[in-house]
């Protein structure tokens, strides 16, 4: 496969391997994609992409997937199924009266780790709306928002860019103070059961589009489901955290999905972006779906974001003209790169971790800013155990590096770049059984910490 003759993009084509782009695609990804897809299957492999060492998924990698062939290995997909990232803009008056007070700021951090629900902390919380819904695709019961996975966070980021003081004044461009309130998270028990009936449907040998026909299993109705829970949790995250902190300028609107006898509101989001995402494509000659594996969709999201690591925080693009709704046109199938590769597995960070909190060890390298400005809400063990930082404040991942390089082919040069930092972020706590597992090894090791 080759893209405009000038191929910007690494391109793979399973019935005829070849390397098209300007980097060379790592071996290891190579032959996973050729051993996961099928000779009427393609991928465009984005910058950084990767295979996670842990759960197996791709990472940056669009795929365009026959719909009518059977045969799909169901391996080529996420369980964290159309997750993503929404933002508010918030007053920066009210932003910074909360982030410079110490004792306002440090009662709403307390308060978020408290009362934002987390399957990270609680075993007994489950997040998200159920997939099954009625014959107007609404809820049958309430349901929780919360943090469903260890990647999620909540909370007030900071940015400084160039825009003019008001409408029509041009030239008048100076860097102004602006403030986000940012939340990351998937779609829960939606997207944990999509994935589970999707599997099935798979391995029986169904096509994707015997999958989502009306009647089938998973079905159309799930599909258009999960392709909301998540921006529906998120929202609902949003509209509890600006209440949590004071921000109550911040708009909101009911949730016209949620259960006549269950209803509640969802903030009014600037960005809201999906990745994770499947849909069908339009146009084509035979029935096309599209799969973009941790990366950002442009067609499904409103506005464009990616993510760099979790200590500097998220990276927004808006227009000439300081506009949020901008849409992207590149050769990789209107996508950009979001997920940024990992480091290190969570295990072996847990360990460290567990290490650098011994009564010799050194503790966190950056723990002032750690303390300052992230919170968070470990799984209770019985026990009076150190504060373990998550893996993603330990180095886990890559910070965002595409940009310099590739900003011209992913039709983002002649974006602005509003990089939002973070100030005061609740964030999950590390898995149950890698906690467990850091607790473990400092019991054995320190027992006079317990």
């Amino acid at each position: 496969m080759t893209l405009c003759g000038k191929p910007p993009l690494n391109a793979v084509c399973v019935h005829q391997p070849c390397n098209t782009g300007l980097e060379d695609i790592p071996v290891a990804l190579r032959t996973a994609l050729q051993q996961s897809l099928r000779v009427c299957d393609e991928a465009i492999v984005l910058p950084s992409a990767a295979r996670s060492p842990e759960s197996g998924a791709f990472q940056n990698v669009v795929m365009r997937l026959s719909g009518v062939d059977g045969e799909l290995n169901s391996e080529v997909f996420s369980a964290n199924w159309f997750a993503g990232v929404s933002v508010v803009a918030v007053d920066a008056a009210a932003a910074e009266a909360l982030l410079r007070n110490p004792a306002k700021k440090a009662a709403a951090m307390k308060k978020l780790s408290e009362q934002v629900p987390s399957e990270m902390a609680d075993s007994n919380v489950t997040v998200g709306p159920d997939l099954d819904g009625d014959e107007s695709d609404r809820d049958t019961k309430g349901w929780t928002a919360g943090f469903d996975s260890p990647s999620c966070c909540v909370g007030i980021y900071s940015a400084r860019h160039s825009r003019v003081p008001g409408p029509g004044l041009v030239g008048m461009n100076r860097v102004h103070s602006a403030y986000y309130l940012v939340c990351k998270a998937g779609g829960g028990v939606a997207a944990q059961t999509f994935h589970s009936r999707l599997e099935t449907a798979l391995s029986h040998g169904k096509s994707l589009d015997e999958c989502f026909s009306e009647g089938a299993s998973p079905g159309a109705q799930a599909l258009r489901r999960v392709g909301l829970a998540a921006s529906r949790n998120r929202k609902r995250i949003l509209a509890m955290a600006a209440d949590i902190m004071g921000l109550h300028m911040i708009d909101t609107i009911s949730d016209n999905a949620a259960a006549p006898a269950a209803p509640h509101r969802g903030a009014v989001t600037t960005i809201d972006v999906t990745y994770n995402a499947l849909r069908p494509v339009e146009g084509t000659l035979r029935s096309t779906w599209q799969y973009s594996a941790g990366c950002v969709d442009t067609t499904l999201s409103s506005g464009l974001m990616t993510s760099s690591n979790l200590a500097e925080g998220f990276v927004a693009f808006t227009d000439s003209i300081d506009s949020y709704r901008l849409s992207v046109r590149n050769e990789a199938f209107n996508s950009i790169p979001f997920v940024t590769p990992r480091l290190r597995r969570t295990r072996d960070v847990a360990l460290c971790v567990a290490d650098a909190h011994k009564p010799e060890g050194e503790g966190h390298p950056d723990a002032q800013f750690v303390k300052e400005t992230f919170v968070w809400k470990p799984k209770p063990f019985g026990t009076e155990t150190p504060l373990l930082e998550p893996p993603a404040l330990w180095g886990s991942h890559q910070p965002e590096a595409f940009l310099a390089s590739w900003a011209r082919e992913l039709g983002v040069a002649t974006c602005k770049v509003v990089r939002m930092a973070p100030e005061l972020v609740c964030i999950s706590a590390m898995e149950p059984a890698k906690l467990r597992a850091a607790v473990k090894s400092l019991q054995t090791k320190a027992p006079e910490l317990f």
